[in-house]
């Protein structure tokens, strides 16, 4: 409770000096000594945990003095922090229900009951208040922010690129990869509602706002392999090379899916020449044995797997290989199999992503961090490559 204390002291000595000020002498002595007697109380009541006693002493006094406004909507605030949020929410209200409120006054106290609706839950009570707040114009651009992160939670991802339009600096290369994103979302809605016509449409949005949206490629690509159209789904994939190279692994396969039906291997190619020869190895491991099986012999797999993990070790490298080499008659399987095994279990419970800006750690892909929120920020792990 001491953090009470170093909070509503200094307010409480402010307090009293604005009434030893602005006011008249003899009534400034009543005046500021009552004031200063009930703050003293409210502290004790806080002191002895008895917060609905502390909080009728604060709301009493916001009522009985304009100047208290400020100190009751800082106090409001701290209830929200501690988690309080129904002292939080009672304080804002009583202070918008005064007839005395200003228009400027009014909008904070909006906001401050806006932020309390949002730590308790209660969007759509938040959202109808940061929508006024916004009409009037003072702290708009909070709201909008607000506003946008209450649609996000909501999944309502039309409504979030309206919003995220509206904010100030949609030129901010954050703003757009998150707009981005929203089109993507909205895409996978409509796969998922088997229009595909209606996901292209909104990828195409997606790839306007962000030229190097990583996750509008693939998934055009994966409209383009459905579609059996395998050159036009080999173009989105191959672009990942140049986009962001971290997400490569996730496309090498469906790489090699399209140049095995029809699609020209010539920038691929490169890249393996390109990749084989720098310390990013590592990210064409994914697919790239198939390939070279295929594309030459089952040995010169095995010795690009070989060479790739003297050059970038790791453990996704070292189960490859051992993959490889139990496909050769040359060796005995026995201890080899029991390694694979053992490396692939490993390799299972190894955490495939991590968000390169918190470190959040997962198995699966998420495209907006749970733990940070923010978007496009969970890529391959290095090891688990």
């Amino acid at each position: 409770m001491t953090e009470y204390i170093w909070f509503l002291l200094p307010i409480a000595a402010a307090s009293g000096w604005w009434a030893a000020v602005h006011r008249g002498k003899s009534k400034q002595s009543r005046n500021s000594v009552g004031l200063s007697s009930d703050y003293y109380r409210g502290l004790n009541y806080l002191l002895n945990e008895e917060q609905d006693k502390a909080l009728d002493v604060f709301l009493r006094l916001a009522q009985e003095d304009a100047e208290a406004i400020e100190t009751h909507l800082a106090l409001g605030g701290l209830y929200r922090r501690r988690g309080e949020i129904e002292r939080a929410i009672r304080i804002h209200q009583n202070l918008l229900a005064r007839p005395s409120l200003d228009p400027s006054q009014r909008i904070i106290a909006l906001m401050e009951l806006a932020k309390d609706y949002m730590h308790a839950g209660l969007f759509d009570r938040a959202e109808s208040l940061l929508l006024d707040i916004v009409k009037h114009g003072q702290q708009k651009e909070e709201a909008l922010a607000h506003l946008l992160s209450i649609y996000q939670s909501e999944h309502d991802w039309e409504k979030a690129v309206l919003i995220a339009k509206k904010i100030k600096g949609t030129n901010d290369p954050n703003i757009r990869r998150m707009i981005a994103h929203c089109y993507c979302e909205i895409a996978e809605e409509a796969l998922r509602a088997r229009t595909p016509h209606a996901a292209k449409d909104a990828l195409k949005e997606a790839l306007f706002i962000d030229p190097k949206s990583v996750r509008a490629n693939i998934l055009l690509g994966e409209i383009a392999v459905d579609e059996k159209r395998y050159t036009q789904a080999y173009r989105h994939y191959i672009r990942i090379f140049e986009i962001d190279d971290e997400f490569v692994p996730e496309v090498v396969n469906r790489i090699v899916e399209c140049i095995d039906n029809g699609a020209s291997s010539a920038e691929f190619d490169n890249y393996i020449r390109i990749y084989s020869e720098s310390d990013k190895s590592y990210l064409l491991l994914k697919g790239l044995s198939k390939y070279l099986s295929q594309r030459q012999n089952m040995n010169a797999a095995r010795e690009h797997a070989w060479q790739q993990l003297q050059q970038s070790p790791s453990f996704l490298g070292l189960t490859e290989w051992l993959r490889l080499e139990m496909q050769s008659d040359q060796v005995t399987h026995g201890h080899l199999e029991k390694i694979y095994q053992a490396l692939e279990t490993l390799m299972q419970q190894w955490p495939a992503y991590q968000c390169r800006h918190c470190g959040y750690q997962s198995t699966i892909l998420y495209w907006q961090c749970p733990t940070c929120k923010l978007w496009g920020t969970v890529k391959p792990t290095v090891m688990a490559s």
